[in-house]
């Protein structure tokens, strides 16, 4: 877990810093040409429609929406791929979802992602160790081909081969082998999406079109209350990281997931999905407001996608949805879209 410090660097980064500050009126916004938000398939029944959070995404300003699939594995050392009879919906939901989405003029960046059901070990996507590797890439292959034509038949622009693997895509050869494989099902655009902390050790970035990266950076040092400065600071390291790493690719950069819960304490772990800390919808909206500042009108990053839009949401809200939160308004305020009246308290 990378950090630095705001003494590695010295005062003159605080003067590139403030050349990013705006303030908080007349904010010359230039977002990524994919202004994303993620919209998790997490409802328990698979008839419940989406369009009320598609509808918001869009009056947001969304144009991007990463429609988020979850599959599982029993445990980390699992091969067999599931869907889970709960928390998997159909593969008809998805599609509606999809149309319903592109109906309203919006694209689609098609992330189907694994999870593990049962955790008592520790084990989540990031440490999966299969019992059997080449019985869990057969089942992978077969399971990210599926999505593959999927994404073929209704001409999804963009899909993501695999997401926060870190134990996984380290392999570089059967990588590129699945990527290969996927080309010959798949003729839009295809990312992998790596976690925060282990972006610069896949080596297979080359074989994709977009260079994708989770977004969920330890801003501050644990126990601080920061100011907007203070994260914009914090972002602005990694932006520098990124950026040289963006370079040596030469590829675009997707940022797959950029997240913060609305909880105290959130911009020192924003990855830590199972927190419950107090409510703080204050320093979620700081975190947006920082992380919309370092990346305005920044050329090679080809799009962001703000985690997760699926959630009631509202000023009681403690989860990652931005939505009827101040969060939403800097969501809106960056993309060009409306904030709605009843985030105010």
């Amino acid at each position: 877990m990378p950090f630095f410090r705001k003494t590695t660097l010295g005062c003159s980064v605080w003067l590139i810093v403030a050349a990013f500050a705006h303030p908080a009126a007349g904010f010359d916004s230039k977002p990524p040409a994919q202004r994303g938000a993620a919209l998790g398939l997490y409802s328990e029944d698979p008839a419940w429609s989406y369009v009320d959070f598609i509808d918001e995404m869009s009056a947001a300003g969304v144009t991007h929406v990463a429609v988020v699939i979850p599959y599982y594995l029993k445990t980390s050392r699992s091969s067999k791929i599931y869907a889970h009879p709960r928390f998997t919906v159909p593969m008809h939901t998805v599609r509606r979802t999809i149309k319903d989405i592109r109906d309203r003029g919006m694209k689609v960046f098609l992330f189907p992602i694994l999870r593990v059901e049962d955790q008592s070990d520790g084990g989540w996507r990031g440490v999966l160790a299969p019992k059997n590797p080449d019985r869990f890439y057969a089942e992978y292959t077969t399971w990210i081909s599926r999505f593959a034509k999927l994404a073929s038949q209704l001409r999804v622009p963009v899909l993501s081969v695999g997401s926060e693997l870190s134990s996984l895509d380290v392999d570089e050869p059967r990588w590129r082998s699945l990527i290969s494989h996927v080309r010959s099902l798949y003729g839009g655009k295809l990312t992998y999406s790596a976690n925060w902390d282990h972006y610069e050790e896949v080596k297979f970035f080359d074989a994709l079109d977009f260079a994708g990266v989770t977004g969920y950076f330890e801003l501050v040092p644990e126990g601080t209350r920061p100011s907007t400065e203070d994260l914009v600071y914090g972002w602005r390291v990694y932006h520098q990281r990124l950026m040289r790493w963006a370079h040596l690719l030469g590829k675009p950069i997707l940022l797959t997931e950029v997240g913060y819960l609305s909880q105290r304490g959130t911009a020192s772990w924003p990855w830590k999905e199972g927190a419950d800390e107090p409510l703080d919808l204050e320093i979620q909206r700081r975190c947006y407001e920082a992380f919309c500042r370092i990346w305005n009108d920044e050329p090679r990053l080809a799009g962001a996608y703000f985690w997760n839009w699926f959630g009631w949401g509202g000023l009681t809200s403690k989860e990652y949805t931005p939505r009827n939160k101040p969060a939403h308004c800097e969501v809106s305020r960056w993309y060009g879209g409306t904030c709605p009246d009843k985030v105010s308290p």
